[in-house]
């Protein structure tokens, strides 16, 4: 990746004519979320290896049709999100276990936004300032949302239903604040990306 484009001006304003900023951050944000929902809710209690696949395929497949990209990007953009979902769920326990959930959720957000930086490198400018907020994302909203999710359940006890319910809370919140912290960007991205184009 090149790491000179973090000297790209990210904060210009600059046409997208496809949404204005506020409707693609709600757009976003929304589909995020409704794709966690749809993820979570159609992967059987106990099939916990398979929830990284259906959730990255879900959520980039509702991302790359909002990205614009064609549907081969759009492919593309949902195979990225699925591996790097799937790779940082197999490296995260280790980190949190050796370090802390903050430290895990940028590992998380480094991989997740690192395999979609390298894909989409050449077609969006400036995607290094994706992984950089990806990283960021990562780190707060695993931080806000295991702390959530405890106090939750400490709330309304320790039962089943209980559990289930303050989890499919907590994976929507992270998803929700992780969405909401790197829309913005992402519409700057696209942004500059039609700029250079005209």
């Amino acid at each position: 990746m090149n790491l000179s484009t973090l000297n790209r001006p990210l904060f210009l304003a600059a046409n997208y004519p496809p949404h204005r900023a506020w409707t693609f951050c709600s757009l976003w944000v929304g589909l995020t979320v409704l794709g966690c929902g749809l993820a979570t809710i159609s992967v059987p209690a106990g099939q916990n290896l398979v929830i990284p696949y259906v959730l990255g395929a879900a959520v980039g497949l509702l991302q790359g049709s909002m990205l614009r990209l064609g549907a081969s990007g759009t492919v593309r953009w949902t195979l990225a999100t699925m591996l790097g979902l799937v790779l940082s769920r197999m490296v995260r326990p280790y980190i949190a276990f050796h370090s802390s959930l903050i430290m895990s959720g940028a590992v998380g957000g480094l991989i997740i936004g690192g395999i979609q930086g390298l894909v989409f490198y050449t077609q969006i400018p400036g995607m290094a300032w994706w992984v950089l907020i990806q990283v960021i994302s990562g780190a707060v909203s695993w931080g806000l949302g295991w702390f959530i999710l405890g106090s939750v359940t400490r709330a309304i006890g320790h039962t089943t239903t209980g559990l289930i319910l303050a989890g499919s809370v907590a994976i929507a919140m992270m998803w929700g604040i992780s969405a909401t912290m790197t829309a913005m960007v992402m519409h700057r991205l696209l942004a500059l990306r039609h700029s250079g184009r005209t």
